[in-house]
């Protein structure tokens, strides 16, 4: 459950975030020593109380009922305009979609407060975290180097405004989609792009394929295909979107598109994933070690 977190639960909160970026820390080499005023060694009690009647930020924690697991706070600046700030939680309670039910909830809160957009910052060497951000439609802004810190700090936005409605067309079948536009996508990823033309081939002669395009646009935007036995289990797989189309909607329209399908709707779907967890936890998938997910039968 998200609340709204109470004064006296202060301390509480920012024992979690010490813990939640503690971390980020230890993977990247940030001490008390060499980063002082990183998040996990600068959140304290009193930092939260300033924080929430001095900036009257809003606050909100997930809770379940031993205890809570996750907390996130909203800074509006302008009118229409507000700054995430350090959205976390426990290192014990995540992969399980805690995280991006936060940001869901964060996005939701802005926008029905009238904000038009929400920036956060993240340590732009945490790559993993910036492609986590993007599944949910942030959008990198820049970055910025100060003395005090042993990492670049990277800034993303997300719009949280309606955006102009994209026409576009799901095409199936491997007979149907251009391969070498099929080769000039699968190139541009870390999982795929050593595969020689004749394996991406044949492996879309036996996989069952589906593409995506503008509607006024011959060039292939998209792609993903499914191995099925069509009993029990599906798997899906090589699942891109072209650079020049992302953040348009495309990637959540074709994954929809596949996982809505009858003949998949009772199987239990499967996928790997480094990067992408936003986006696939939107159409119940849920992380089992990290990378793979996994979906249960009929679960929309």
């Amino acid at each position: 459950m998200i609340r709204e977190v109470k004064r006296e639960e202060l301390s509480v909160c920012a024992d979690l975030i010490r813990k939640s970026f503690r971390t980020v820390a230890e993977e990247f080499g940030f001490t008390r020593e060499n980063a002082p005023r990183f998040t996990a060694f600068a959140t304290t009690e009193e930092r939260l109380i300033r924080q929430m009647d001095g900036e009257h930020r809003l606050m909100f924690l997930d809770e379940e009922d031993r205890g809570i697991r996750g907390y996130y706070s909203l800074l509006f600046r302008k009118k229409n305009e507000c700054e995430l700030g350090s959205l976390a939680v426990l290192p014990e309670y995540r992969h399980r979609g805690i995280g991006g039910g936060l940001l869901q909830h964060a996005m939701k809160t802005a926008r029905e407060l009238g904000c038009a957009e929400m920036k956060l910052s993240i340590v732009e060497e945490n790559t993993v975290l910036r492609k986590w951000y993007e599944g949910y439609g942030a959008i990198h802004t820049g970055t910025e180097k100060f003395d005090f810190f042993p990492f670049t700090c990277g800034y993303m936005k997300i719009m949280l405004q309606k955006t102009e409605k994209v026409n576009y067309r799901i095409i199936e079948g491997a007979d149907r989609i251009n391969t070498d536009e099929v080769v000039r996508l699968l190139k541009t990823t870390y999982w795929a792009s050593k595969r020689s033309k004749e394996q991406i081939e044949k492996s879309m002669q036996n996989s069952c394929c589906y593409g995506i395009s503008l509607d006024d646009e011959q060039k292939l935007a998209g792609f993903a295909r499914v191995i099925s036995d069509f009993a029990t289990t599906y798997y899906l797989a090589d699942v891109i979107i072209d650079q020049e189309y992302r953040h348009r909607g495309l990637g959540k329209a074709l994954v929809s598109y596949i996982v809505s399908k009858p003949e998949y709707a009772g199987l239990r779907g499967i996928l790997l994933t480094k990067d992408a967890h936003g986006l696939y936890e939107k159409y119940g998938f849920e992380s089992v070690d990290g990378r793979a997910m996994v979906k249960s039968p009929n679960q929309s």
